[in-house]
């Protein structure tokens, strides 16, 4: 039978590759979500290409009214991904930080997208989901430790991993399985804006510091979204019925518990 899974944050990055690794595996119907309509129609056509079959819905995360209007037209869901995230730094000390983002609107923003997102993500689509059911956060290895200047990112992934570890235990009485992820620095977008950041604040060039932050991975090197949407793949498999409330580390080594 055909799973319907819905992914937040699926216009590119690890969304999308989420969503190509559940078409080309087992030929999902994959609800993809987020900001950027044009983009997520290019994931669809991916998708469709691959062997799955996608419907596209604008919205943010962090509008409660609009996700609990798509979630009123759905049918059944049988997982949720929540991938979508916005990442930067947030000085403690400063206004602003290297790229002019004032330092508390921007923490605000942050923690309404990474940790207040899911939960609303959850909250709207928690009702179209039954027995069997499979829900991911991605969180992220700043949610096991601090990074000096991302004050509001690592509190918000954090924040995730409490909120995976309640919802699961919360909702395993109802035979939803909920777990969380937690990659390290992976090729997208969103790391190269952090390394451009991360470099001028510390007066390297962006080179220097790449080679800086691979080198602190054990096995050397970032990550593609697609090796990261594999793990994610098997949490959320319904064959997976042990790993219930964890994190599954993603991150090359970084973090060994």
């Amino acid at each position: 039978m055909t799973r319907t899974i819905l992914i937040t944050g699926a216009s590119r990055g690890l969304g999308r590759a989420c969503a190509l690794n559940l078409a080309a595996s087992e030929g999902a119907h994959l609800l993809l979500l987020g900001r950027d309509k044009p983009a997520l129609d290019v994931t669809a056509e991916s998708v469709r290409q691959t062997g799955g079959t996608a419907e596209t819905f604008a919205a943010d995360v962090t509008d409660r009214t609009r996700l609990a209007a798509i979630a009123g037209g759905l049918g059944s869901l049988d997982g949720l991904v929540a991938a979508a995230g916005i990442s930067g730094m947030t000085p403690v000390d400063r206004e602003s930080n290297s790229e002019g983002q004032p330092t508390d609107a921007f923490f605000d923003e942050i923690v309404a997208a990474d940790l207040t997102g899911p939960w609303n993500t959850v909250r709207a689509f928690l009702p179209r989901m039954g027995p069997g059911g499979r829900i991911v956060l991605v969180s992220s290895v700043l949610g096991r430790f601090g990074v000096p200047g991302y004050g509001a990112y690592c509190a918000a992934k954090h924040g995730l991993h409490g909120l995976a570890k309640a919802l699961a235990l919360e909702l395993i009485g109802k035979g939803i399985v909920v777990n969380a992820v937690a990659p390290g620095w992976i090729d997208t977008d969103m790391a190269q804006t952090g390394i451009r950041q991360i470099a001028a604040v510390t007066g390297q060039s962006e080179a220097e510091f790449r080679a800086q932050a691979e080198d602190a991975v054990p096995v050397k090197r970032f990550f593609q979204a697609e090796e990261i949407a594999r793990g994610i793949a098997w949490l959320l498999d319904p064959a997976n019925t042990m790993q219930v409330g964890q994190c599954l580390n993603l991150d090359g080594g970084v973090v060994q518990v």
